[in-house]
């Protein structure tokens, strides 16, 4: 049996830290003068510092070979990240951002552009339907200057695709609408 004082030099600790150990009830005070087993001390002192530590003697929690998979598991899941890059099926989110931040001002641009690129073509007509087309046409021009600029040219894959659903899109407006193709 030991004193608190031989318990903290045992541990490497001082007598109030000792004391605030025995009022958290991490280490054992015998009743009496206060004798204290060093043995038991150290091992609850040693469950006491793992449990801050989030260590876990049974599930092995803190284990340095759960560490090492958790390391592993992270580099593999950045390196398929970083094919998926390579390989144009992943784009940055910030170069996402930037290049949309700039289609989007560049679509604003163009699009508050065409009542004064129009207006005098409009004006000019007698039929309805012969407006239309002008202000159609006006209007796929300024979106066909647009349709390369959403994606990076490195992450492009077929503009071609996306031109001929927009295409289909336009026939099937103008077959509701009752309008030839």
């Amino acid at each position: 049996m030991a004193t608190r004082k031989e318990v903290a030099e045992h541990l490497d600790l001082s007598v109030v830290s000792i004391s605030k150990l025995v009022e958290k009830g991490v280490l054992d005070v015998k009743i009496g003068r206060n004798p204290m087993d060093l043995d038991v001390c150290r091992k609850n002192y040693i469950n006491y510092l793992r449990q801050l530590g989030g260590y876990n003697k049974r599930t092995g929690s803190g284990d340095i070979a759960e560490e090492k998979t958790r390391l592993t598991r992270a580099q593999a899941n950045k390196a398929e990240l970083e094919v998926s890059e390579l390989e144009a099926e992943l784009i940055p989110a910030d170069l996402v951002q930037s290049t949309w931040i700039d289609y989007i001002a560049n679509v604003r641009a163009k699009l508050l552009g065409l009542p004064s690129r129009i207006a005098h073509q409009v004006i000019t007509v007698d039929k309805y339907a012969e407006a239309e087309i002008i202000i159609k046409e006006k209007v796929y021009e300024a979106l066909d200057e647009l349709v390369n600029e959403g994606i990076p040219a490195k992450y492009r894959k077929s503009i071609t695709e996306s031109e001929s659903d927009v295409e289909e899109s336009i026939q099937s407006e103008d077959i509701w609408m009752g309008r030839q193709v």
